[in-house]
């Protein structure tokens, strides 16, 4: 059985670029591993401030100083603080990741 070269194994390969495939799939990893603990991070803020925030304005309705109305806004303005940053999030995740795959099926080609 015949040891292939370098240039016979890249002619056998179709452009498929080995070295290139196995760099970008490890950058894609690390990226997207990277972007989804940030996604993580900022909806886990996001989350406990909404709790926090929820949590000191039912105080203030147990304790009469706002009605059950500034209550329930207050909570929906802090659950919509959230969405919009879990969202906002996500989608940074979503477009970084697809940018990186891009990357690597690039690497990936000869």
């Amino acid at each position: 059985m015949k040891e292939l070269s370098i240039h016979e194994i890249a002619q056998v390969s179709g452009g498929f670029n080995l070295i290139g495939a196995a760099t970008g799939f490890s950058n894609f990893v690390v990226s997207a591993g990277a972007g989804f603990a940030s996604f993580v991070a900022n909806s886990g803020a996001a989350f406990a401030g909404f709790v926090i925030d929820s949590t000191k304005a039912f105080g203030s309705f147990l304790n009469g100083s706002n009605n059950w109305e500034t209550f329930v806004s207050s909570g929906l303005d802090n659950w919509n603080g959230f969405v919009t940053t879990a969202g906002d999030s996500w989608d940074t995740f979503v477009n970084n990741a697809a940018t990186d795959w891009n990357s690597f099926i690039n690497a990936a080609s000869a």
